[in-house]
């Protein structure tokens, strides 16, 4: 009977955890908790000798810092529940600790999404730090700004007044900053690191800002004094002014309002989620002593738990602890592994946990105090500072208020009932899993060798600097040379489409060297390229080419768009063309979703991009990019992860690319996973369409990078699209800004033909 932990997904290597750490967590964290709470003088807290560097030394050791970092940059890796049994027990032992010890972290949480080398080894030296002084933390309220600094989704977020009061400005390869955060930035007197949240673009507000991972013993930087509070004196707390501070570009970590947008909620997502955990542990720590002492305290000549006044209070006392617990922990874990799969986050559900547990927590807390009577006031009992530490969680990191708000913005703005999905991995017995595959085993095919870029030349006789080579060039390798001549830049990605030979009015570009793999994964044989072979009738004379085949031959890929809106009856026609495809069964396992709106078509733009950006940050990042391979699934879609598609991603990463290429149209092509073989019928559907705009004159483009809304569950409820549907492509449509006609050569591979009396296979030369 008693108390007892329900959860069935416990293995033998999280209850050693749990274990170990709840010994390490009662004989370090809570005796050195209790001692900084009675320090008098807050500024004592991280003073030279404190007890505070003890128990971040000892944590360190142990490496506790390195829980949600990967094995490259030195980190533990541990799996999500682990992870989640943790953060419990530190809020049993000591939420104030808990918070400052988490906030350590997040400054290179956010260094780890750089792929720039000096951020990678700043994470690396964290890993390795087991002294406990590399300390860090979330540096993002302001004197005018608390809670509503949270709001980056919804109506409120590009409210002008609600832009970061520290605001960078760009100057070269540096940003200068300044402005102020306020006396309640945690780890305010004592990080080293800051995860430092400004503005960008003030006009914009919240949508407008951007994320520095800065050091804070740059000139310019000063600190306030250590604020004096009635609970959580274990976490220090002070203002951070900055005045004229330059950093250079690569500490901005998110300079763009896409990232910034999809960091931010990641961020809350981590800390609301941690905030429920520390809770629900210190609920717990309250709900033990309480029923620990009714058991001993002793009043009308028998223990107080005899009483039923006081069992039913802890019993109603026992109930919300365990469904703060339950729901801290699966949020966490849930939230977790769509962080380790570099997925959105379910923000609201970590506000939920937050929320919960904090509420839970103080009135638990309160409860307890009511039932140790008059020493529940004294400072000799653990329950005075429980409850003292949980008044103060329903303010920090964001007011419940302020959270609650937000939350049922976000529940209102997605699927309206409850559905179960695949593709998050669920915790399960995970230490019984079998390995999957290392960096090493995938390196052929993350880190390909022998890919040469094809390399295109511009006549400087025959050319006239119109530029047009430059503008249709999908992933802008072309820049301007000398003498006005263009020449490909020194890094570029040309994937040989010949787009610039169509665009060229005067025949001057050619073709110096195809791209092609000369060896390793992606090597997979590059025969010639041919201009089409001569058309010939049935009797193997010369022939003219038909129009429909002219049109398919012609068919070139716009990324250039006039403003001009498409009348909707010639967009009706290009989805008629669609929606007569063969089909397997005549199935039709497709529907099209139209977007004219150019408001909604920027904002799914900026949330693709920053789906994109992710990929791009962790595709070159080490340690990171088998984060990313769980994203993608398995199999492992190998397509994505070309060199010739990785050049777009940069391109898009770049912002060289816009994911909707100015497009007034984009169009969702949306199928049926019920259907046999739903990709491939989707594709002849898409061609169809494609083939269809080209004849009536209009500028069509496939845009794989704009599908990525799917991974955006706030938009794809906003389109419409619920399972069993998902997004195949999108596909954008327009009148083309430059005329882009004329064919161009292919790669040739060989026909293998089997002929009446041959005996055999015949190759084709």
């Amino acid at each position: 009977m008693g108390l007892r932990d329900l959860n069935i997904d416990l293995t033998k290597e999280h209850v050693a955890l749990w274990d170990s750490a709840k010994k390490f967590m009662r004989e370090v964290w809570r005796p050195a908790a209790v001692e900084l709470d009675r320090l008098v003088n807050p500024a004592d807290v991280y003073a030279e000798g404190s007890v505070l560097w003890d128990v971040f030394r000892k944590s360190n050791e142990l490496g506790y810092h390195t829980m949600m970092f990967p094995e490259g940059l030195g980190g533990m890796d541990a799996d999500a529940l682990s992870t989640a049994l943790f953060w419990e027990l530190a809020g049993w032992a000591a939420p104030d600790l808990g918070a400052s010890y988490g906030l350590h972290t997040m400054p290179m949480i956010w260094a780890m999404m750089s792929p720039d080398p000096e951020m990678q080894d700043l994470v690396k030296q964290f890993c390795a730090d087991t002294t406990g002084t590399m300390t860090g933390c979330w540096a993002i309220t302001e004197p005018d700004h608390g809670s509503d600094s949270l709001r980056f989704e919804g109506e409120y977020s590009a409210m002008p007044e609600l832009a970061n009061q520290v605001r960078a400005v760009k100057d070269g390869d540096s940003y200068v900053l300044n402005g102020q955060k306020s006396s309640w930035v945690s780890n305010g007197s004592l990080a080293k690191y800051a995860a430092l949240w400004l503005s960008l673009d003030p006009s914009r507000g919240n949508e407008g800002g951007g994320i520095a991972v800065i050091p804070l013993d740059l000139p310019g930087i000063s600190r306030g004094k250590p604020l004096d509070k009635i609970g959580q004196r274990a976490l220090n707390q002070a203002e951070i002014f900055f005045d004229d501070v330059r950093i250079p570009a690569k500490m901005m970590v998110a300079a763009d309002p896409a990232t910034y947008k999809t960091f931010s909620n990641v961020q809350l997502g981590l800390a609301n989620g941690l905030m429920g955990l520390l809770f629900a542990g210190s609920a717990q720590a309250a709900l033990e002593e309480s029923l620990a002492y009714a058991k001993q305290r002793v009043q009308g000549g028998r223990p107080i738990f005899e009483h039923q006044n006081i069992r039913l209070k802890l019993f109603d006392m026992f109930v919300s602890v365990e469904a703060a617990r339950s729901l801290a922990r699966r949020v966490l874990v849930y939230n977790t592994n769509l962080y380790k799969q570099m997925q959105p986050m379910a923000v609201h559900y970590a506000m939920a946990a937050k929320i919960m547990s904090t509420e839970t927590a103080f009135r638990v807390a309160s409860e307890g105090i009511q039932i140790f009577g008059g020493y529940g006031l004294s400072r000799e009992y653990l329950i005075e500072k429980i409850f003292r530490d949980a008044r103060a969680s329903m303010i920090e990191d964001g007011t419940n208020e302020t959270l609650a708000l937000d939350g049922a913005e976000r529940i209102g703005s997605g699927r309206l009932t409850l559905e179960v999905e695949e593709g998050t991995q669920q915790p399960g017995a995970q230490a019984d899993e079998e390995a999957g595959a290392t960096f090493e085993d995938l390196k052929p095919m993350l880190r390909p060798t022998g890919v040469h870029m094809g390399v295109m030349k511009a006549d400087p006789e025959k050319c006239t600097s119109c530029g047009l080579c430059i503008r249709n060039c999908p992933f802008k390798c072309w820049e301007m040379g000398e003498n006005e001549v263009p020449q490909m830049k020194e890094e570029y990605a040309c994937f040989s489409c010949f787009n610039c030979m169509v665009a060229c009015p005067v025949e001057a570009i050619s073709i110096v060297e195809t791209y092609h793999v000369d060896e390793g994964f992606f090597d997979y044989g590059y025969p010639p390229v041919k201009m089409p072979l001569e058309a010939k009738d049935a009797e193997g004379k010369p022939a003219a080419w038909t129009e429909v085949e002219r049109t398919m031959l012609e068919r070139r890929s716009v990324r250039n768009f006039k403003d001009d809106p498409v009348p909707e009856a010639l967009i009706r026609r290009v989805l008629e063309a669609g929606r007569f495809a063969p089909s397997a069964g005549n199935h039709q396992p497709w529907k099209f979703v139209v977007v004219t709106d150019r408001e909604f078509i920027q904002e799914m733009e900026e949330a693709a991009y920053g789906v994109v950006n992710m990929m791009h940050a962790a595709y070159h990042n080490d340690a990171m990019v088998m984060g990313l391979i769980q994203m993608l699934g398995d199999p492992t879609p190998v397509g994505i992860l070309d060199p010739r598609v990785q050049g777009g991603v940069g391109c898009v990463a770049r912002k060289d690319l816009p994911v909707y290429m100015g497009a007034p149209v984009v169009i969702f092509l949306a199928t049926n996973d019920k259907a046999a073989a739903p990709d491939l019928q989707a594709g002849i559907c898409g061609q169809n369409m494609n083939l269809a705009a080209h004849a009536l004159g209009l500028g069509f483009c496939w845009s794989g990078f704009g599908s990525m809304v799917e991974n955006v569950p706030e938009l794809k409820a906003k389109l419409g699209i619920e399972p069993p549907w998902r997004i195949a492509t999108s596909m954008v449509l327009g009148f083309p800004k430059f005329k882009q006609k004329g064919m161009v050569p292919r790669e040739f591979r060989p026909v293998t033909w089997f002929r009446p009396g041959a005996g055999g296979p015949e190759m084709e030369k």
